[in-house]
């Protein structure tokens, strides 16, 4: 098996699978979801398209934001992250669960898709992600984990307890527990 990190460029951004692609629950959280339908509050290619102006948008203001796992040549897992204040779906959070430190880059999502998980490529993704926030001279990275399921665009609490993270805050939403989860770069 063959294992390539790539960073998110005007190239490998179209490499960015279903779901991942057309995801815009960060970035634009007003244009995420379905209408009363259950369509996709707007079409695919134009939430991939809004998606790529946003990459376009932290490349200028923040640098690289995202890269991609590829397995033998197959795009298989994705990782973003930014400073919370170019992720517009932190507001709730905060208001909900609890804000992210003023210094930490957030990982807003972290995915690895179907038959593809349970191998540690996505601890993989993360410590790339690390490396990279780390020779920026970041100090800390943060997430909003799960607790209670894998099911969450930035992955389960136990990846982030495997490498090294600390748990801040935790608090449940609904049915659901979530921690801010916080590991020192310096």
């Amino acid at each position: 098996m063959e294992i390539e990190i790539r960073y998110i460029d005007e190239q490998t951004v179209k490499d960015l699978f279903p779901t991942c692609d057309s995801c815009l629950y960060w970035e634009a959280p007003e244009m995420y979801g379905k209408d009363k339908t259950g369509r996709p509050q707007i079409p695919p290619d134009e939430a991939i398209e809004i998606k790529q102006r946003w990459f376009r948008k932290m490349e200028e203001k923040f640098g690289n934001c995202g890269q991609i796992l590829y397995v033998d040549g197959k795009a298989v897992g994705y990782v973003q992250y930014a400073p919370h204040r170019f992720l517009p779906n932190v507001a709730e959070f905060s208001r909900e669960l609890f804000a992210p430190s003023p210094d930490g880059v957030l990982v807003s999502c972290i995915h690895i898709r179907e038959g593809y998980q349970g191998q540690g490529l996505g601890g993989r993704l993360l410590q790339a992600a690390i490396g990279d926030l780390r020779s920026r001279g970041y100090q800390a990275v943060e997430t909003y984990s799960r607790d209670d399921s894998a099911s969450n665009s930035s992955g389960p609490t136990v990846l982030y307890l495997e490498h090294a993270f600390r748990q801040i805050s935790r608090k449940r939403r609904g049915e659901a527990a979530f921690s801010l989860m916080r590991l020192e770069l310096s």
